[in-house]
C-alpha cells in the first residue's frame, strides 16, 4: 500500500486524539442519551475520480465527476454513561450510479456505471451545546468494493461487450456536523464528509484495453435517523 494512503489514517488519529483532550470535560452530559443505537442514513454526495489512465491508446475523459447518493446504516454505541464523550459506530452504504465515461480515440467508448460497497468503522467526538443540541467531529477507516459496470462501444462499427470488475480498497474519512435530541429515543443528525474509496479498475477487455482510476474520492451531506434502545 502506498504510504499516501496511510497519511489519512494517521491525520484521522491526530484529530481524535485532539478532540480528545479539548473536550474532557463530560460532553454529552444527559446520560439519557447514551448507549446502543442504530442509524438510518441519506447520503447525498459529489464524486470524482482522478488519475484516470489506460493500457493502451489515447485516453480522452468524457465524465470524471458526478452526483450520486447512497443509502446507508449504521450501528453504534455512545460512550457517554462510561464518562467519555465519544460515540463509535460500523457503518455500511451502497452507492449507486457514478457515470464515468472515457473514450480511446478512434477506437472504442467506455462507459462505466460505477457503484461502491463501503464498511466503515468510525469515532466521533461530541460537544455538547445544550441539553438537546451537540457538535461533533471524528472519521474513520474501512473498506470499500468499487464495481465497475463497463459498456464498451466500438466507434469503427465492431462488436462491443460489458464487463464488471470489482475493485478491493482501503477507504478512509473525515467527518464533522451537529445532532439534535429531539425526543427522549430519537435524534437527527446533519453531517459533512470527505471519503476516499481508493481504486477504480476495468479490464482487461477483449481489445487488451485496462481503464482505471488511482483515486475515487467525494464530498458527502448525510442526514441520519438515530434511534437509540
Amino acid at each position: 500500500m502506498p504510504i499516501r494512503r496511510l497519511l489519512p489514517a494517521v491525520a484521522i488519529f491526530l484529530v481524535t486524539a485532539f478532540s480528545a483532550s479539548a473536550f474532557a470535560t463530560p460532553l454529552r452530559a444527559n446520560s439519557a442519551h447514551s448507549g446502543d443505537y442504530i442509524s438510518l442514513l441519506m447520503i447525498g454526495s459529489v464524486s470524482k475520480v482522478e488519475g484516470v489512465s489506460t493500457t493502451r491508446g489515447t485516453l480522452q475523459e468524457r465524465n470524471t465527476d458526478d452526483t450520486t447518493a447512497a443509502p446507508g446504516i449504521a450501528i453504534g454505541y455512545n460512550w457517554a454513561k462510561k464518562g467519555l464523550s465519544l460515540r463509535t459506530e460500523f457503518e455500511y452504504h451502497y452507492r449507486v450510479r457514478f457515470d464515468f465515461d472515457t473514450r480511446i480515440i478512434g477506437t472504442d467508448g467506455y462507459e462505466n456505471q460505477l457503484s461502491t460497497h463501503a464498511i466503515l468503522l468510525n469515532a466521533y467526538y461530541d460537544h455538547q451545546l445544550s441539553k438537546t443540541l451537540a457538535l461533533f467531529g471524528g472519521g474513520g477507516i474501512g473498506w470499500a468494493q468499487n464495481v465497475s459496470d463497463m459498456n464498451r462501444t466500438s466507434l469503427n462499427g465492431g462488436a462491443g461487450g460489458d464487463r464488471i470488475d470489482r475493485e478491493d480498497n482501503f477507504a478512509w474519512n473525515l467527518a464533522a456536523g451537529t445532532i439534535w435530541s429531539y425526543s427522549s429515543d430519537w435524534d437527527i443528525e446533519f453531517r459533512y464528509r470527505f471519503i476516499d474509496l481508493g481504486e477504480v479498475s476495468s479490464g482487461p477487455h477483449p481489445d487488451s484495453t485496462t481503464i482505471s482510476a488511482d483515486e475515487y474520492t467525494a464530498h458527502d451531506v448525510i442526514i441520519g435517523f438515530n434511534y437509540r434502545f
